[in-house]
């Protein structure tokens, strides 16, 4: 399943401060801008370079993405300037591939490679291949000084949200696609395993938290019961109830992004038990047991 990372890089991008060295792909970089703390743009001269340390001291940059196109031997001189000044600051380089023999030696000195000519999806992929890296880094970090402390233990919310929060994010957003899928009637015992398997993960997040982990056996049900349906035995006429699938999936969707992106911090009980009641509701009708008139229907959060 195709990604859409522009939506990743928008999530993890606001506390980073991006440079950009050079102009030929200042277009595609451009439409970056607005997601950053800062954007800023110099060009690739020796003046630049001669105050680079100034440069990124004061605009406290994090991420530094170098052309090289035009350039190399400036590019190359840029990437090892920023490293002496501090090498955790985040480097793409941007390079013609029949070049690449020029700028072998600082290969290993950078994050991210991207070669000409720029394409805009593969620029956000890397963007956020090397912002994650450091989020996941950053968020192991504050689990583990939380943890330390005395007064807090390892099942703690706030710790809980901070672990999982890009987790749930990019779980959510799969979620949401597998929903657009079911309601263009994509429905094959392929696309049924991957809803299980993200329904499965799903779980997994649940179980790490005292406060949540009630609802884990749910999502596992839930999980063995898409993985093992037998779509032939479906009835035609009883198709129709993968549209409560749809739903359900939907309802996790925005409950994820709820507790773990807006710290919106619902009663987990009252979550529990609808969704139990929905889903009974979905597998009697996919089953074909016919329910009273009282239970007809769902009750979505």
């Amino acid at each position: 399943m195709s990604k859409d990372y522009k939506k990743y890089v928008q999530f993890l991008a606001s506390g980073y401060n991006i440079l950009y060295v050079g102009r030929e792909n200042e277009a595609i970089y451009d439409k970056t801008a607005d997601y950053f703390l800062s954007a800023s743009k110099i060009d690739m001269t020796q003046e630049m370079l001669d105050k680079i340390d100034l440069t990124l001291s004061k605009r406290h940059i994090s991420i530094a993405v170098i052309d090289a196109s035009v350039n190399d031997s400036l590019a190359e001189a840029f990437v090892k300037n920023i490293e002496a000044f501090d090498e955790d600051i985040l480097t793409i380089l941007l390079y013609n591939p029949k070049e690449y023999r020029k700028v072998f030696d600082i290969v290993s000195c950078v994050d991210a490679l991207i070669p000409h000519p720029l394409d805009e999806s593969l620029f956000h992929k890397k963007l956020f291949t090397v912002m994650s890296r450091s989020y996941a880094i950053n968020s192991i970090g504050r689990r583990d000084i939380v943890l330390k402390q005395k007064n807090v233990t390892e099942d703690a919310i706030d710790v809980f949200f901070d672990t999982y929060e890009g987790s749930a994010l990019f779980l959510a957003d799969d979620l949401m696609e597998m929903v657009q899928l079911l309601n263009a009637g994509n429905i094959t015992q392929n696309f049924l395993n991957e809803i299980a398997k993200a329904l499965d993960e799903v779980a997994t997040i649940f179980a790490k938290s005292e406060q949540t982990k009630t609802v884990t056996p749910i999502y596992e049900q839930l999980a063995s019961f898409v993985r093992d349906l037998d779509l032939e035995a479906v009835a035609p006429q009883n198709l129709e109830a993968f549209s409560y699938l749809s739903e359900i999936l939907s309802d996790v969707s925005i409950y994820l992004m709820d507790m773990f992106v807006d710290r919106i911090f619902k009663d987990v009980y009252v979550f529990e038990h609808s969704l139990q009641n929905n889903i009974k509701f979905m597998e009697d009708r996919l089953t074909g047991v016919v329910e009273d008139e009282d239970e007809s229907e769902l009750d979505f959060f």
